[in-house]
């Protein structure tokens, strides 16, 4: 490259520098004194609470502002995500959101989606966890063998639909062609826990940071890990591939659901903010989901975190709803998440 260019490309390598230096100060300072809602669409003491209360002051502290957690409950999250999508897009609305559960309503055609779920800027995802089969302890399931082969219909527990815990509740049992009943209503995983816990029903499906408190105290039991590897939280629990032998069927629909889940929790801002802005939340939420304290705080809170580029989950998300999967299989997909065991 002649002296001339190489000289050009330093300037504008330069100014461009400039520019991204002011662009940050100048999202810096319009955060500064200002207070952003944190959305929460779980109940008190779920996961996303958890996660959402463990977030803010870590996101106030790069923000160097007030973060405080806004409870909004209810259908299974999507009352907190429309709630979002109708936010002023100024960035100083955020919620940790259901990711899988959000492209499974979109999928089932859920009436309680207000939005199009393609067209929420993503932050991060904060978290994404392997699911646990759990039940009650003093049931006739010891073990997944015997789950496999129930001597009378299989009762679950959960909250909608699409909440995680009954959908994926739907392809076990569709998988594995068993007499199910998935009992919704309960307002989060804690109650239907509880519903496990007291006899109600038979058990239900819980990510590994829930599914280990609840084994831990040795009030449910865990049978498998909904997936090919292991659960970190819970290395002892077998996966269904290591304790079943599974036909092709079975697999397809397994691998489904866990491709599903690596979109896990995402952390989102309203339709509409500013390019300068979502690029300014994110180098920040990035800077705090690789940060050691940070990492060690929710670690030790058995609710770690596993950042995701907005990129990659941008692209995952895009890819579950682009109908790649074929109408039959969509059909299909709707009934045994909405009809089958309701």
């Amino acid at each position: 490259m002649p002296k001339i260019q190489r000289l050009a490309a330093a300037m504008l390598a330069c100014v461009m520098g400039f520019a991204n230096i002011e662009a940050r100060a100048s999202e810096a300072d319009f955060f500064k004194g200002k207070t952003v809602r944190l959305v929460n669409g779980g109940a008190a003491g779920s996961g996303y609470d958890l996660y959402s209360r463990m977030l803010a002051p870590w996101l106030a502290k790069e923000l160097g502002t007030t973060v405080v957690v806004e409870s909004r409950p209810g259908a299974g999250m999507m009352t907190a995500m429309n709630h979002v999508w109708g936010s002023a897009p100024d960035g100083l609305t955020l919620m940790l959101a259901p990711g899988e559960g959000a492209v499974f309503a979109k999928l089932t055609d859920d009436p309680a989606l207000r939005f199009d779920l393609t067209k929420f800027p993503i932050v991060a995802r904060v978290n994404t966890a392997p699911r646990v089969l759990i039940v009650n302890p003093d049931g006739p399931f010891k073990t997944m063998a015997d789950f496999a082969k129930p001597p009378k219909t299989i009762f679950i527990g959960a909250n909608g639909k699409t909440d995680g815990a009954s959908d994926t509740s739907a392809v076990v049992c569709h998988a594995l062609k068993l007499p199910c009943k998935i009992m919704i209503g309960y307002p989060s995983s804690k109650e239907f826990s509880m519903a496990a816990i007291r006899g109600e029903v038979d058990g239900t499906i819980l990510v590994d940071d829930s599914a280990m408190r609840y084994s831990d105290n040795n009030q449910l039991r865990a049978l498998a890990v909904i997936s090919r590897e292991r659960a970190p939280l819970m290395p002892k629990v077998p996966t269904i591939f290591e304790e079943l032998k599974l036909d092709a069927e079975a697999i397809w629909w397994l691998d489904f659901r866990e491709d599903l889940r690596k979109i896990g929790r995402l952390l989102i801002v309203p339709p509409g903010v500013a390019p300068e802005r979502l690029a300014y939340l994110r180098a920040l939420t990035r800077k705090v989901l690789n940060n050691k304290e940070a990492l060690a705080e929710f670690e030790q809170r058995n609710q770690p975190a596993f950042y995701g580029e907005p990129d990659e989950m941008t692209k995952l998300v895009t890819k579950s709803l682009d109908g790649s999967i074929g109408e039959a299989r969509l059909r299909e997909l709707k009934y045994v998440i909405t009809e089958k065991y309701y």
